[in-house]
């Protein structure tokens, strides 16, 4: 899929174009010259860029959206005109013309180039601080029912409700609060309130309603009217405001596929969140199939919060990332001991949400076929997080041509310089280790639950299960982690006891 995309973007990167962007001139149209382009097209240029490593695909993206940006931005405003032929334009009230659905693009394509632009990047800030602008602009423009009108500026001159530009209004800004970089006691009550006022806009036969049809400035249309982008506007901001309700449930479990760096997935709970490097990552030379751990002390959803603050390396209350995965197998990855070695899978291809909460996150994650002492292995990991678990229920199926009908599969956790308490059950049903103290951040514990016979095996820098898993079953463990500063494990015993605990219930 990605072979012809990347063919012509290599095209457009090799012949530059520099057409005039004024909507009038010949071949303004082969450049983003008018807004609704920079929803379109800069996304796919980052998601590019995210995909391959090729820096052009970001420079390119930042260039051009500069040019727009100069041309079509008001900078006393905070809107963007839908093209040059509205720049001396203005409504009956003298305002100027600023098309709801226009901006609402716009809006949205700033939420979605920041959902996967570097942290890193130099002109990240530009960005940022034009959707922060925007975001402030659109929420002041909010009518007293919730949603916005086709001209923003002029809204008595067009009555009618419409649910496109709300839509997208309504992701972007529901987009903001999620990750922290709008203030959510200023702009959850703005989501909340259009959110409610689109539902109503949705018949009792699942038609969304007041839909502009095509066009390109603020026009007077049938209220009954619907379109496909209306309808995409409105599940992107279902999507987001999901997102927000899980924010507020008590305790809630959530997954997702984060493009924004190297590909990586991400899940969590109420206690809990994990993740496993992606595609990204091994292009970049980084290879694991272990499991990673990141350390909470809320129950709130904060994976996708901290990965776009990128800042989880430190406590700001909420936890931290504080666990060394590296190419081992972290807490509770697996690999084929044979011939005195383990064989491993690289990092993940493919996944497919199956459930994502409130009350368990359900997934599963595919793998590249790898050798095992001249067995070629296939790989595919289904794992659900429960609320209220620190293990995950991890169902292995593995397959292969040839060789033995069973393998010899094992289950590892990474052991750490400095020592640390590694414990296995009296049948050797399960293990905990509980890892040494990193100050100021406390103690992890690890741990792996086995539902089938099971032999201990320790190398120097990590421990096992081990166990006979058949051709084409799947074979079922579960593995997790907790934390001293969570409040729910203050010590090794606590730790030890909760994996007993769990194994005999």
């Amino acid at each position: 899929m990605l072979g012809p995309v990347k063919e012509r973007f290599d095209a457009i990167l090799a012949h530059p174009r520099s057409d005039d962007l004024h909507f009038v001139t010949d071949g303004s149209g082969v450049r983003w010259s008018w807004c609704d382009a920079l929803f379109m097209a800069p996304p796919a240029w980052v998601r590019l860029y995210n995909a391959t490593g090729d820096r052009r695909c970001l420079d390119f993206m930042d260039r051009e959206w500069h040019v727009t940006s100069d041309l079509l931005y008001d900078k006393d405003e905070h809107l963007y005109f839908r093209d040059s032929r509205y720049l001396n334009q203005h409504e009956a009230n003298g305002r100027k013309v600023f098309w709801s659905r226009g901006n609402g693009w716009v809006l949205a394509g700033l939420a979605r180039v920041l959902q996967n632009l570097p942290p890193e990047y130099p002109d990240r800030k530009f960005f940022e601080l034009q959707f922060s602008q925007m975001a402030a602009k659109i929420a002041s423009l909010q009518q007293t029912d919730g949603l916005w009108r086709s001209s923003l500026l002029d809204p008595a001159s067009y009555p009618l409700q419409e649910t496109s530009g709300s839509g997208f209004d309504t992701f972007a800004l529901a987009w903001g609060v999620n990750r922290g970089i709008l203030d959510r006691a200023a702009f959850e009550p703005v989501v909340r309130k259009a959110w409610k006022a689109l539902v109503r806009c949705v018949t009792p036969e699942g038609k969304l309603e007041h839909v502009q049809p095509i066009g390109a400035d603020p026009r007077e249309f049938d209220p009954v009217s619907s379109d496909v982008y209306g309808v995409g506007a409105f599940l992107l901001a279902g999507s987001e405001v999901y997102r927000l309700a899980l924010s507020e449930v008590p305790a809630a479990a959530y997954g997702a596929f984060l493009p924004q760096r190297n590909e990586d997935f991400a899940w969590e709970n109420d206690r809990i969140a994990f993740r496993m490097y992606g595609p990204a990552l091994e292009r970049a030379g980084e290879i694991s199939s272990g499991i990673d751990v990141w350390v909470k002390r809320t129950c709130r959803p904060v994976i996708e919060k901290w990965y776009y603050l990128d800042d989880h390396h430190a406590d700001h209350g909420e936890g931290l990332d504080m666990y060394k995965v590296g190419s081992g197998r972290g807490c509770g990855g697996t690999g084929i001991w044979l011939e005195g070695r383990l064989c491993v899978a690289s990092n993940f291809l493919t996944w497919h949400i199956l459930e994502c909460g409130p009350e368990r996150v359900v997934f599963e994650l595919s793998y590249a076929p790898y050798d095992a002492a001249g067995v070629t292995v296939r790989e595919t990991r289904r794992i659900s997080l429960e609320t209220g678990s620190n293990l995950n229920r991890i169902e292995c199926l593995l397959d292969w041509d040839g060789g033995p009908d069973e393998l010899p599969v094992a289950v590892g956790i990474a052991k750490r310089e400095g020592g640390g308490t590694l414990q296995f059950g009296k049948d050797n049903s399960w293990m905990a280790y509980w890892e040494p103290e990193q100050p100021p951040n406390g103690t992890i514990g690890c741990g792996v639950v086995m539902t089938s016979p099971a032999t201990p095996m320790q190398m120097k820098d990590e421990a096992f299960l081990q166990t006979e898993v058949k051709r084409g079953l799947p074979f079922v463990y579960y593995a997790g982690a907790g934390w001293t500063r969570s409040g729910d494990f203050p010590d090794r015993n606590s730790w030890i006891n909760y994996i007993s605990t769990f194994k005999a219930r």
